[in-house]
């Protein structure tokens, strides 16, 4: 009997090693089966908006109208909606998150004196799918679209 618990890198390496030594075979660390896709950028809506939804917060990024309108779902019915003006960006950041066997990359608008964080754009998929370099690409345009910087590095 064998036991693999897939987030334990150690132990998921040490087994991929041992297979491939019986099958005179080198292991890849990839990530991916086939490595990193292209393609895994949020699409715009038929406005031209993003829109990006997490848990009961939904963010949209409107860059004709000059706003950022944040909506969250109340209980038992109804929702609020602030609108925020993207003048108020002060910066862009790209952020990457991994949680076992998956990572969520985000890019987040720091707004306002309290530079609180909204999540304009997100991924979340298995390690390894997602292109970083497209990710970073993405956010140095749309902050120059916004005027802003744009923070790549994580």
């Amino acid at each position: 009997n064998l036991t693999i618990n897939e987030t334990d890198r150690a132990c998921a390496e040490k087994l991929a090693q041992a297979i491939a030594d019986a099958y005179g075979s080198d292991v890849v660390l990839a990530g991916a089966p086939d490595g990193r896709r292209p393609g895994n950028l949020p699409q715009r809506d038929a406005m031209g908006r993003l829109a990006n939804r997490s848990g009961k917060t939904e963010v949209a990024l409107d860059e004709s109208v000059g706003e950022i309108v944040v909506s969250k779902s109340r209980f038992p019915a109804g929702k609020s909606r602030r609108r925020i003006r993207t003048s108020e960006v002060r910066r862009l950041e790209f952020g990457c998150d991994v949680r076992g066997p998956y990572e969520s990359l985000s890019v987040w608008a720091i707004v306002g004196s309290e530079e609180e964080r909204l999540a304009v754009a997100s991924y979340t998929g298995y390690e390894g799918w997602a292109d970083f370099e497209e990710w970073r690409n993405f956010t140095r345009d749309l902050g120059r679209s916004l005027g802003v910087e744009a923070r790549t590095e994580l």
